[in-house]
């Protein structure tokens, strides 16, 4: 049930009946995933050519559309494919108006002013022309188009990074967020084919920034930035708002394959990579440079099933990627820091022999981890022009993401070998879009989503001498600070959900056009659930801000001391700090339910017109022109939580 304020409605409501009744002029032919045509026909005086007939033909896949111009000459089709249409304009005692080339992108209407020559009905007048011009609206946008993001040059094929070639975009951090205008990259919409291409979670993108993109760069077509004030259709985001359109089969095969190699062979070493080698207990340092070697292939493949009919388009992505992590501790310094008469003292009782065994042990948790970043994405894709006034299409897009050891992607970090944490993502979702023309004035399009997001991430097995006292045989949590390194199971794991989400999205848009002038009105309705599965600190954490008490501790777990041993840092008269406690902080554990599960709806409808003409029967001047940014501009929504579970963890 919604909840709106009744003022506001009655304004709406009266907005609403003002707009229909004036039959509002506007530049939302366009949507999501849609583009548009309109302009005038006059002759060669400038005089209006009405009643003239104007057709629409898709060169990629023959589709025809017929509109008749109105007593002021104007003419206007909405949302159209993006790609390049062919328009021809015939009326009695001019020759025939032929534009060979009209560019239609997503977002943008392609304004045609079409001047016809006077002559016999059977002389064509050809222009070439091409490109769409943002003229009637004052949103701030930017269109990243087919040729652009083929021939640009790229670091990891992530195809949402090119819009940091648009004004006003930053990257949000190092990780991949982009800023637009300044707001927070966790502010953004991302939409392919219409649907929301979001976490709701964590707010980026679908499968976060640690996967290279969730759908592959050969398979969109275009799409489009909106930085600032965008239409009311994209108001569920407070920064920008980025559509993307995958490709489409045409009635020729089309296709093409790519292979890319990036590696690091001529790169220089990471500065922080060097490996502490322990000789005759003293420990030096020497310079380290693990391999990166990435490999990207794969394809597109598009054409007809049935000509003119039926069309499909497949894509095919795959990345392998060794990258092997680098264990080092913060201060490479660290292991000679070791206190041997403080540990041989007759009130801790250690040998020689058990110091040297717990610094190689140390040791051994510091040098390359095996790391890997293998990715498979799949798109197949189906278009079918049912009839003149039915489209169909839909979709599906599939990703597997496997990354042993890949939760940290530095080259170097100061974590054990094994503690880097194993990375995997599973991501379906799929799209279905109806168009229909209802009438020569009226075009409805509907789509629905279904999709899945699912994170889960995962501690890797022990190495050799960790102490494996923990829940289900795994290491605790072992943090040799400030500077040393940390071991054990990471704190923040297990997550065997984190999260799991599943959304279900609903979208209805009406478009009315009469002439020039247009109403665009929608509704869209979005459900995603939460499922999470994560307890922080299940497996214990341990702090230590010296060595030496590590050393006691770690002797002390593989052959008990005298139940009088002392810590290192023990020091009277304060009561005595015993072996198998020397930790320097708090020992943590996490206790309780394991997560959450949670449903977020939203609501959301609008009504739009940017550009009002007035008929001269109204109280302002006769033909006056009103130019209103955000007219109704309304999107309103309420948003409900129903949770199966109060239960929540740490993020």
């Amino acid at each position: 049930m919604f909840k709106i304020n009744s003022v506001r409605f009655a304004c709406l409501a009266i907005l609403f009946a003002f707009t229909v009744a004036c039959a509002g002029s506007l530049a939302l032919a366009q949507s999501a995933v849609t583009g548009a045509v309109g302009g005038a026909a006059t002759d060669p005086n400038n005089a209006i050519v009405a009643n003239a007939t104007v057709t629409l033909r898709s060169t990629d896949t023959n589709k025809t559309e017929t509109a008749t111009t109105d007593s002021e000459g104007r003419f206007r089709f909405t949302n159209l494919q993006p790609g390049v249409y062919v328009l021809t304009i015939t009326a009695t005692g001019f020759s025939e108006y032929k534009l060979d080339t009209v560019i239609v992108e997503v977002g943008r209407l392609s304004n045609i002013d079409a001047v016809l020559s006077v002559g016999a009905a059977t002389s064509v007048v050809e222009i070439v022309a091409s490109g769409s011009v943002n003229i009637d609206s004052k949103e701030f946008t930017t269109n990243i188009n087919q040729v652009a993001i083929n021939e640009l040059p790229i670091n990891g094929r992530r195809w949402s990074d090119f819009a940091l070639l648009t004004p006003g975009s930053t990257p949000d951090g190092t990780f991949g967020l982009i800023s637009f205008r300044g707001v927070s990259g966790l502010l953004n919409n991302n939409t392919v084919d219409g649907g929301d291409n979001n976490q709701a979670f964590f707010s980026e993108e679908r499968g976060r920034t640690r996967i290279n993109y969730s759908i592959s760069q050969s398979a969109i077509r275009e799409f489009q930035v909106n930085t600032s004030n965008y239409s009311a259709e994209y108001g569920r985001s407070a920064g920008g708002v980025t559509n993307a359109v995958t490709k489409s089969g045409a009635n020729d095969l089309h296709g093409d394959a790519f292979y890319y190699q990036r590696n690091n062979e001529l790169g220089a070493r990471p500065p922080l990579a060097f490996q502490s080698v322990l000789v005759n207990g003293f420990a030096t340092q020497v310079g380290a440079k693990p391999e990166d070697v990435r490999h990207q292939f794969g394809g597109t493949l598009g054409g007809p099933i049935k000509k003119d009919k039926l069309f499909f388009f497949f894509s095919y992505d795959q990345q392998k990627r060794n990258f092997p992590g680098l264990g080092v501790f913060a201060n490479g310094n660290y292991l000679n820091t070791v206190n041997r008469a403080a540990l041989t003292a007759p009130n801790r009782g250690l040998t020689s022999g058990q110091i040297d065994d717990a610094l190689s042990f140390i040791n051994s948790l510091t040098g390359q981890a095996p790391r890997r970043g293998d990715q498979l994405l799949l798109l197949p894709k189906i278009d079918w022009q049912i009839n003149t006034k039915n489209t169909f299409t839909i979709n599906y897009n599939r990703l597997r993401w496997d990354s042993p050891a890949g939760i940290q992607t530095q080259p170097v970090n100061q974590r054990g070998r094994a503690s880097f944490g194993d990375d995997f993502v599973k991501i379906d979702w799929g799209t279905a879009r109806l168009t229909s023309t209802l009438t020569p004035k009226i075009v409805n399009e509907f789509r629905v989503q279904i999709a899945r997001d699912f994170e889960y991430e995962f501690s890797q097995k022990p190495l050799p001498g960790e102490p494996t006292t923990a829940l289900n045989g795994s290491a605790p949590s072992v943090n040799l600070s400030p500077n040393g390194l940390e071991f054990g199971k990471p704190t923040f794991l297990e997550r065997a959900k984190f999260p799991d989400e599943s959304r279900q999205q609903f979208t209805d848009n009406v478009t009315v056009s009469v002439g020039a002038n247009t109403l665009k009105f929608g509704v869209d309705i979005n459900r995603v659930n939460e499922d999470l599965a994560n307890l922080r600190n299940e497996s214990g954490s341990y702090s230590y801000n010296n060595i030496n008490d590590f050393i006691i501790d770690y002797v002390n777990w593989k052959t008990p001391l005298a139940a009088t041993a002392v810590c290192a840092t023990s020091t009277p008269p304060n009561p005595p700090r015993l072996r198998g406690k020397c930790y320097t902080g708090q020992f943590f554990q996490g206790f309780g339910p394991l997560g959450a599960e949670f449903t977020t709806k939203d609501y959301n409808f609008f009504v739009q017109a940017i550009r009002l003409e007035i008929p001269a029967s109204s109280d302002l001047q006769p033909g006056r022109a009103i130019r209103i940014p955000t007219v109704a501009g309304a999107a309103t929504r309420e948003r409900r939580h129903q949770c199966n579970s109060e239960r929540r963890t740490d993020a």
